[in-house]
């Protein structure tokens, strides 16, 4: 398609794109206003060696790198089913995530809840908070690691207030608008063309029912046609094989004299008259 045509389309039916685009623009504001507000909290917190790993004087930050494993292990242990029933039956809901931090080099892991209520959002995320030691804890006891070489973890941030999340409903009114401006453009293509397309039927439709001859397309009849001639009749003579004759100037009712014959008259007459004896 043709933006020249395009833009014709849209000159021409410029009515259906403002009606297009002021229902795409009431449905935006319908979604903004029924979509309720979602909240969110982050809290982050880090994976510590055993005493053993570092010694009792040790400092354990310095053991960080090798606890990734340990890390996403637990990480697999938070987003099962049975840890999540755990945060239902505490909350009524389970609207939380939890994965490695993977802008930083340490065993750290971030905890996102959200909510549509910023006292749910804070519950949601001290519960899961609360619960991360316990199911640290069960992991390692499974295997029976003894205390001294047992990892541990320490919160390090933890959003105080929830905060409204903006970015989601941005997003999808944009996506709302973008798809509503653009379902406007065709609709009003499609429909000046298919107006466009019976217009031409019509016409030609219209063309083929009338006759040629008919009197509004005729007009005016002819001179010819006045005096009776039929159509197709010779309006000049046919002189086809007669002899052209000379045309005779004529002065009334007769023919004008030859100016050959005067002139022989006259100078017979002259003749006569020298001849006659003084």
């Amino acid at each position: 398609m043709q933006v020249r045509n395009v833009i014709s389309s849209i000159f021409r039916r410029w009515y259906i794109l403002l009606v297009g685009l002021a229902l795409t623009a009431a449905g935006c504001f319908v979604l903004q206003s029924s979509t309720p507000n979602t909240y969110k909290a982050q809290a982050s917190l880090v994976l510590l060696p055993s005493v053993q790993s570092v010694g009792e004087r040790g400092n354990p930050y310095l053991g960080l790198g090798g606890m990734n494993e340990a890390l996403d292990i637990l990480t697999r242990k938070m987003s099962s089913e049975e840890f999540k029933e755990k945060i239902r039956l505490e909350t009524g809901t389970d609207t939380y995530t939890a994965a490695p931090d993977r802008g930083t080099s340490g065993a750290i892991l971030v905890i996102t809840a959200s909510s549509d209520a910023s006292d749910q959002t804070m519950k949601i995320l001290g519960t899961v908070v609360d619960q991360v030691p316990v199911a640290l804890n069960e992991l390692q006891d499974v295997l029976g690691v003894p205390d001294a070489s047992r990892i541990s973890v320490m919160k390090l941030l933890e959003d105080r207030t929830a905060i409204p999340e903006a970015k989601a409903r941005t997003q999808m009114l944009l996506v709302a608008g973008a798809g509503g401006a653009a379902l406007t453009l065709i609709t009003t293509v499609l429909l000046d063309s298919l107006l466009l397309r019976r217009r031409t039927k019509r016409l030609e439709k219209r063309e083929a029912t009338d006759p040629a001859d008919s009197p509004k397309r005729m007009g005016k009849p002819s001179k010819r046609r006045k005096t009776g001639m039929a159509d197709g009749e010779q309006t000049t003579p046919d002189t086809a094989g007669e002899e052209t004759l000379p045309a005779l100037v004529t002065v009334g009712d007769r023919p004008a004299p030859d100016l050959e014959s005067d002139d022989q008259a006259t100078a017979a007459t002259t003749l006569h008259t020298t001849q006659r004896p003084g």
